[in-house]
């Protein structure tokens, strides 16, 4: 009886701690304003559409952070294996799943994702906003 009643206070307590031990991504390595990521394409979902296209993206950055939803800045680089993406096909884009990974950039001062490069791969070149500075400081993969 003892033995049952440890074994059921275990499985208690570890399946109430499972959800509380993901991160919120923009609590890690919060001096950097602006970071990159490179995740797989399931990670990637479409939260809302404005005229027509994407607005919002819902993305899990890592495996141990909480989903979250960034604004698709108007002005943000869109690419499908570095040719320019028109935002009026990124919907169909995003949602055929025809590539493996996305490099996505997150301004974090402001919430949205000002770059976002779908068939990435991590010998892809960094966005511009990274070249300037010689230390990549800024960047998580």
């Amino acid at each position: 009886m003892k033995y049952l009643l440890t074994i059921t206070l275990y499985f208690f307590f570890s399946a109430s701690h499972a959800d509380s031990s993901l991160v919120d991504p923009d609590s890690l390595d919060s001096s950097m304003p602006v970071v990159s990521y490179l995740i797989p394409a399931s990670n990637l979902k479409i939260a809302a559409y404005y005229l027509g296209a994407p607005s919002k993206l819902s993305v899990k950055l890592c495996s141990k952070c909480i989903e979250k939803t960034y604004l698709l800045d108007p002005k943000a680089e869109l690419k499908r294996s570095r040719i320019l993406l028109k935002r009026d096909i990124l919907t169909k884009t995003i949602l055929n799943k025809k590539f493996q990974e996305v490099r996505l950039v997150v301004d974090r001062r402001i919430g949205s994702i000002t770059s976002l490069h779908i068939g990435a791969s991590p010998y892809d070149e960094m966005p511009e906003m990274f070249k300037t500075n010689p230390l990549g400081n800024g960047v998580n993969q």
